[in-house]
């Protein structure tokens, strides 16, 4: 969201008064309804959070108004979920009649002294409550009472909404570049509401399934053209089936005893790592930011794991990797998932670098990366209790969850507050620990979301994430730590 009266970002469109072509999308695709309807299932409920650090507090009215214009640019945030009455099929977004922004965005103080560990505990029991599926599934809270005058703004949402990459989206296009008002600046009309009875929501799935009638023809166009080679089309075949199993994580190592048991209970840290420090380490390596970033996560677990006398040797770790294409909207999950079996047992991390960077590479070459969105109609239509099996089957078998994302760079304000550090927090799909990163200028902004019964050192945990980064970052001359927000 941002203020009523604030300038776009640089790189967004200018405001004509006219909605933003965000999230437009008016059915949820296969991924999106395998994140909502897994809801039914508590361990895999689909919460995500962006936790805001400002250096002021904002005024509360110019806050509200500007959820109130946000909400008008985005409409997304004014719609609900309506399911089908037949309890299959993809569900529906629909314009809510009673919208009540007061019930949305709310207020509050910052328990105790203030501090950033009661701030998170704060968040976390927020993160953890489920939201109201009648509703527009979002919620907003500011936080006052943090040290030196400072304040805290998190956004909760329920991941069928977008993924990472179409939130970060969202979020530059509606922050602002300047912290003063801007008045005279159009205001878009309310969206009208839509309330949908069960037979429109049975039509706009027929309507979905027709529209990917073309695709469907091509492909088996595809297919009889594939008869005249078909030594190739057989070799095609063998690969993608042998591929499947791997993306869906079949063939992943076993998990780490240690981090066996799995609770209902979230835990939030948040680390400050040096942007360019990890990326230098990574090119002095030959690899990516990511391959560093990765190296390093899987450096803690080692740490970790030799710190409770349990090494490991593998630790299946996913992946998703982002599958959005030019002309997409920023709403729904565009994603795959890479598989890796990190190589916790490895202490150099130069030897542990090479090695994820050649397991990065073949995840994203998958033949069968794509076989959610094969797989896409089947899952739409498949009964809940049967895709609450196949989701559990699916993504409850790694350890750790990593995935990092460009954010902002300079300055950017909300409701006249300048944003200090933008921390992200996922989900647990049923793994141990969930590692988000996004980029804030120089400062790669860390959110751990860990499983209270898998991670029962919370303390020294923190200290091997910080020791993990320490010794990739030697790779690249950088005398520069980790910070934990303790």
């Amino acid at each position: 969201m941002t203020d009523s009266s604030q300038a776009p970002d640089d790189g967004g469109p200018e405001h004509s008064g006219q909605p933003l072509d965000w999230a437009s999308e008016r059915t949820m695709n296969p991924l999106d309804t395998l994140m909502w309807r897994g809801d039914d299932d508590r361990r895999l409920r689909g919460t995500v959070c962006a936790l805001e650090l400002l250096d002021l507090v904002p005024d509360w009215d110019r806050l509200t108004a500007a959820h109130e214009w946000g909400s008008r640019m985005v409409p997304r945030f004014r719609e609900r979920v309506m399911e089908s009455p037949l309890g299959v099929g993809p569900p529906s977004w629909a314009v809510d009649p009673a919208f009540d922004l007061s019930y949305h965005l709310r207020r509050v103080r910052v328990p105790g002294e203030g501090s950033w560990p009661r701030l998170l505990e704060a968040v976390q029991q927020i993160a953890m409550t489920p939201l109201d599926r009648a509703r527009p599934p979002w919620e907003a809270v500011l936080f006052e009472g943090l040290p030196d005058g400072r304040a805290a703004y998190l956004l909760k949402a329920h991941h069928a909404m977008t993924d990472g990459m179409g939130a970060i989206y969202g979020l530059a296009q509606l922050h602002s570049r300047v912290r003063e008002p801007s008045p005279g600046k159009p205001q878009p009309p309310a969206p009208a509401a839509e309330p949908m009875s069960p037979a429109e929501v049975v039509g706009r799935q027929v309507a979905r399934e027709l529209s990917g009638l073309p695709a469907a023809l091509e492909a088996a166009s595809g297919s009889l053209t594939a008869v005249r080679h078909p030594r190739a089309a057989l070799r095609s075949g063998v690969r993608y089936a042998q591929s499947v199993p791997r993306v869906l994580g079949l063939f992943a190592p076993p998990g780490s005893p240690l981090l066996r048991q799995r609770s209902l209970s979230w835990r939030f840290s948040a680390f400050d790592v040096p942007f360019a420090a990890l990326r230098a380490a990574g090119k002095a390596v030959g690899a990516t930011f990511n391959d560093a970033y990765l190296t390093a996560l899987t450096g803690a677990f080692r740490l970790y794991h030799e710190a409770m006398g349990q090494p490991v040797n593998t630790m299946p770790v996913a992946l998703p990797i982002s599958v959005r294409r030019p002309g997409d909207t920023g709403g729904g999950n565009k994603i795959a998932m890479g598989r890796l079996a990190a190589p916790v047992w490895l202490a150099d991390p130069y030897e542990r670098m090479v090695t994820l960077r050649e397991q990065v590479r073949a995840a994203r070459r998958e033949p069968a990366a794509d076989v959610f969105a094969a797989l896409g109609p089947a899952l739409s239509w498949t009964p809940t209790p049967l895709l609450a099996v196949a989701a559990r089957r699916t993504i409850s078998i790694s350890d750790l969850q990593a995935s990092n994302f460009p954010g902002m760079s300079g300055d950017f304000y909300l409701a006249g507050a300048r944003i200090e550090r933008l921390y992200p927090y996922g989900p647990l799909p049923g793994c141990a620990v969930m590692a988000t990163m996004v980029t804030h200028g120089p400062v790669g902004c860390l959110g751990i979301n860990h499983d209270a019964a898998s991670i029962t050192e919370p303390a020294l945990f923190a200290r091997c994430i910080q020791d993990g980064f320490a010794e990739v970052l030697e790779l690249g001359g950088a005398p520069d730590r980790v910070t934990h927000r303790g």
